[in-house]
């Protein structure tokens, strides 16, 4: 197992997905600076209702969990199965019908 740390800001609004089996997760792409450019994980966890509605673009969280790394059309495709997740500090502004429209997208 391949455990990792990382503490950056969220692209875009968490997303809650169905899998084809019926069981319900929720994903988001963290950016961590990396000098002048910026690496990106793939966030993917149980659902944590709760949590849900403060994953919010440029929220600053902090994830641990299970690191895979592959590469897909050439690229390096970083992901982490979310084992704790915390918020760093306050989430950007936004009014809660902005939110909800973003976290209630149709996948």
């Amino acid at each position: 197992m391949k455990s990792i740390t990382i503490i950056g800001n969220l692209g875009a609004n968490a997303v809650r997905k169905t899998a084809s089996d019926g069981r319900e997760f929720m994903t988001f792409n963290v950016a961590v600076s990396a000098g002048d450019s910026a690496v990106w994980f793939n966030c993917i966890g149980k659902v944590r209702d709760k949590l849900l509605q403060y994953l919010v673009k440029g929220q600053c969280v902090c994830v641990v969990g299970d690191l895979q790394a592959r590469t897909y059309n050439g690229n390096l495709d970083l992901s982490i199965s979310i084992d704790r997740i915390e918020l760093c500090g306050k989430a950007p502004e936004t009014t809660e019908s902005e939110q909800t429209a973003q976290i209630n997208e149709p996948i």
